[in-house]
């Protein structure tokens, strides 16, 4: 399995005593997503955050993020009340509460016909995440500021994000015409990006077609148009645009891709032609990309392999296929080879400019854990520049390294000590603070820490689903069971909540009707998820159903050997009469994880020492 881009941060605790890992993307994902971050500019991407994107941004949310314009400003004196109603708006920010900070600056604005208050009302509604409010005043702001792009360009993309492209198309033409001739391919994806963040995807695609109506001969407005179309349901049309893109550009890379991804007739013709397209030019490094992403995305690893060891030998300066051939020798446990492309790629990366080695880094941190040497791996983290998007994802990494040390107050300090204005990045911080505290066994610090991520960043699930864990262990189950309801209002779609409230309360045998329910629909979520069948067979042992409860623990424990599941698929075995397979299943428990809470607890329940086992 291939390691994650990004360190899995522990649970600070969980109803079930030793949780499964995430599952880890496939090495075609990874690589797939790495050759076209690394690939040369084809295309305009969906800028998605990193932990550390917002680097530049203030820590503050509700701070200015845009210096004040100076042209259009009314000739207004600034009175004693204006800076009055100015600095109570700011006091409210500080403790918190934006919706007077907003209608305040609101007013102002209305009053004074200053488009800096307007500016400082959208950028306040736009923290907030509220994005009605926001358009509001964006839309005085124009008003007030006519010739000011950036307030153009808010009103625009608060236009799409309220189901109303129609409205921002002028908006939108004005700002395309302004791109260079030779940037407008580029453009009109980025056009195309912002149009699908917009709940309309039908208006957004007229509204593409209606822009792009005199570009369709460029291969970008194409892709554009191709992907719109997809987001509008509209599947022929969308092959039919993705095809004319590679008319004409017959290697380009994004739209083979998006055709690939239509179904695997789609892909295979794709592979063919670009295959054909190789054979006649062979020095082409943009259709050996394209034709390896695509073997990648029919999990033909080999024939990937070779198209980047072509593109290495074609131009050994170029940090893509080193990348993706170190990821592949990892995937194929080829530690040594891995470390020779990864190295290779970081000292490239360290000498070009604009470029981050941190990645690498980080990579090459994992395969010295996964061969238990923590001491390479912690220098491989501290090579990570605080200037790298992978700053913060080093830094936690680092943090865990000292907490399995035993150096715990260092661990925190490192954590204390990282400053950063993503609430992603804020989330992972707090979660694993809390998860070096629970393994620590401080569980009420653990709570605390998690209770006030969770007063700074209301609705996180993984936030939401920690600290209910931690509750649990502290014995707070009313806190627990409330946090557990308010995560599956946040994400209904989450197996997650379902299955440890009802997990919870099966292990209670407390509302076992509600808790069968629960765990049946979390079941429906993730009919595969080990842990879901073990407490649905859990749940079935408290409602009398051992038959039942023994079929689905013992599936349980095959798909995930745990010792947990163990335990129960014991415990019930033991009480159908059967001790010998019980003796078996704990006995197999126990090689797993000997000193396993619950199976400790449930050995000593029924007297059962090691000599039997």
């Amino acid at each position: 399995m291939i390691l994650s881009l990004k360190p899995q941060s522990p649970r600070a605790g969980s109803v079930r005593s030793a949780r499964r890992a995430a599952p880890l993307g496939r090495i075609a994902a990874v690589v797939c997503a790495w050759t076209l971050a690394l690939a040369a500019p084809a295309f305009a991407q969906d800028p998605s955050p990193s932990d550390d994107s917002a680097s530049a941004a203030p820590a503050d949310a509700f701070a200015p993020s845009l210096p004040a314009e100076t042209q259009d400003l009314p000739n207004v004196e600034l009175s004693s009340q204006i800076v009055f109603q100015v600095l109570a708006a700011e006091i409210a920010l500080q403790r918190n509460e934006p919706a007077p900070a907003y209608q305040t600056y609101l007013s102002l604005a209305r009053d004074t016909h200053d488009p800096r208050m307007a500016q400082r009302a959208a950028e306040i509604a736009i923290a907030a995440q509220s994005p009605a409010d926001a358009l509001t005043a964006a839309q005085l702001w124009r008003q007030y500021a006519p010739d000011s792009e950036r307030a153009a360009q808010l009103d625009a993309s608060l236009l799409v994000l309220s189901g109303k492209p129609e409205d921002a198309e002028p908006l939108l033409a004005a700002e395309l015409a302004k791109v260079p001739e030779q940037d407008r391919g580029n453009a009109i994806v980025a056009l195309q990006v912002l149009l699908a963040r917009g709940p309309n995807h039908v208006g957004g695609l007229q509204v593409l077609k209606d822009l792009a109506k005199n570009d369709l001969g460029r291969p970008e407005a194409q892709l554009a148009v191709g992907r719109q179309q997809l987001l509008a349901d509209d599947q022929p049309g969308a092959r039919s645009s993705f095809e004319r893109a590679l008319k004409l550009k017959p290697d380009y890379l994004p739209a083979a891709l998006s055709l690939a991804q239509m179904g695997p007739d789609a892909r295979n013709e794709a592979i063919s032609t670009f295959e054909s397209y190789v054979k006649q030019n062979p020095k082409s490094h943009d259709a050996r990309l394209a034709l390896a992403q695509l073997y990648l995305s029919s999990d033909r690893i080999d024939d990937a392999q070779k198209q980047f060891e072509a593109m290495h030998s074609l131009d050994s300066h170029d940090p893509t296929p080193l990348m993706a051939l170190g990821l592949i020798k990892v995937q194929q446990k080829q530690y040594d080879s891995a470390q020779k492309y990864l190295q290779q790629y970081a000292e490239l990366t360290e000498k070009t400019p604009g470029a981050d080695p941190g990645q690498a880094y980080i990579f090459l941190a994992q395969i010295a854990l996964e061969q238990k040497n923590e001491g390479e791996a912690a220098k491989w983290l501290d090579k990570v520049s605080p200037d790298s998007p992978r700053y913060t994802a080093a830094r936690v990494t680092r943090a865990q390294l000292l907490a399995k040390a035993g150096k715990i107050d260092e661990a925190r300090k490192m954590l204390a000590d990282l400053q950063s204005p993503d609430p992603h990045a804020q989330a992972l911080i707090a979660r694993t603070d809390a998860a070096i505290l629970f393994d620590a066994k401080r569980y009420p610090e653990a709570e605390s820490r998690l209770a006030a991520a969770d007063d700074a960043m209301p609705n996180d699930p993984e936030i939401i689903y920690d600290y209910a864990m931690a509750a649990e262990k502290n014995g707070h189950f009313d806190l627990m069971e409330s946090k557990l309801r308010q995560l599956i209002k946040v994400q209904p779609d989450n197996p997650q909540g379902y299955n440890a409230l009802g997990y919870s309360l099966a292990d209670r045998n407390k509302n076992l009707d509600e808790a069968e329910k629960l765990i049946e629909k979390a079941s429906a979520l993730a009919p595969n998820d080990a842990f879901i069948m073990d407490s649905l067979g859990w749940v079935k042992y408290r409602l009398g159903d051992t038959t039942d409860a023994a079929k689905l623990l013992r599936r349980a424990f095959d798909l995930q050997p745990n010792a947990e599941i163990g335990a129960h698929l014991g415990e019930v075995l033991w009480k159908s009469g059967d001790q010998a397979k019980a003796l078996a299943a704990w006995r197999d428990a126990r090689k797993l994880e000997p000193d396993n809470d619950t199976l400790v607890k449930t050995l000593k329940r029924f007297q059962v020492n090691s000599n039997d086992l």
